[in-house]
């Protein structure tokens, strides 16, 4: 029996795709709920997008790309890069130091770290933040341009002062500066409250969450419309991640 290039190529096709499809079924458990904001295509894209990211880090066995995708889904689909977890840069940048099995390790034995530090052994620590936030929003919270890093810093950690411990001043003071030129550059936004909504989404969500495929919902909402001013953008998207923690939290508790 003869097997072609064409036939090698489309079985390969096929691997590729029911393996594309065991990581959308286990992120679907893994993250129920940035998932069920998603539609199949939009689930399928940032999957296959992960597996790619993977693979520019030496990452192509089944277990550490499943777990790179993991660790998008929990810390971002830009925590390779992200200022909040310097542990996953510094591992990942030793391909030719480590095989991929023991890069894996190394970054599953400070994910394990990060996970009870920052989330909690239940997430009660990342839910209560939630609900600390929410109430902030929801009475009404000021932000001013003067002072507005330091009292930045002062809110995250009144918020979240779990993960504010577990990654530092000086990488938050990073985070900020990042957020405040993301705001101003990308999206023209000029009013301290939008400033202060992107620190708060990098926070939560990881210094990428304008682009992560993961939550596609927040790149539509910021999506420039045609007479409708920077600021009001912003505006509806903090009224959108209100919804969204809101439900997070509701979940979180009927969980427990």
């Amino acid at each position: 029996m003869i097997i072609r290039d064409a036939q090698i190529k489309a079985m390969e096709a096929a691997a590729e795709g029911n393996y594309i499809g065991e990581l959308i079924a286990h992120c679907r458990e893994f993250a129920p709920g940035p998932v069920s904001a998603m539609s199949d295509d939009e689930l399928k894209k940032a999957v296959t997008g992960g597996v790619d990211e993977a693979g520019r880090h030496g990452f192509d066995l089944r277990g550490p790309v499943r777990f790179y995708v993991d660790l998008m889904l929990a810390f971002g689909s830009g925590f390779a890069a992200d200022p909040q977890y310097p542990w996953a840069a510094e591992i990942l940048e030793k391909e030719e130091e480590m095989g991929q099995m023991e890069r894996a390790e190394a970054l599953n034995e400070k994910t394990q770290e990060a996970f009870t530090g920052i989330f909690g052994e239940k997430n009660e620590y990342s839910t209560k933040a939630l609900e600390k936030m929410l109430e902030k929003v929801k009475a009404g919270i000021a932000f001013k341009r003067e002072g507005f890093k330091q009292d930045m810093l002062l809110l995250l950690k009144e918020v979240y002062p779990q993960k504010f411990e577990v990654v530092g001043e000086a990488a938050l003071k990073k985070l900020i500066t990042e957020a405040i030129a993301r705001g101003r550059d990308r999206y023209g936004f000029k009013a301290p409250r939008s400033m202060a909504l992107v620190v708060v989404l990098m926070y939560a969500f990881g210094h990428r969450f304008d682009v992560d495929p993961f939550l596609p919902w927040i790149s539509r909402t910021l999506k420039p419309k045609q007479d409708v001013p920077p600021d009001e953008l912003a505006a509806d998207l903090e009224k959108r991640v209100v919804t969204w923690f809101e439900v997070a939290v509701k979940t979180a508790r009927e969980g427990n």
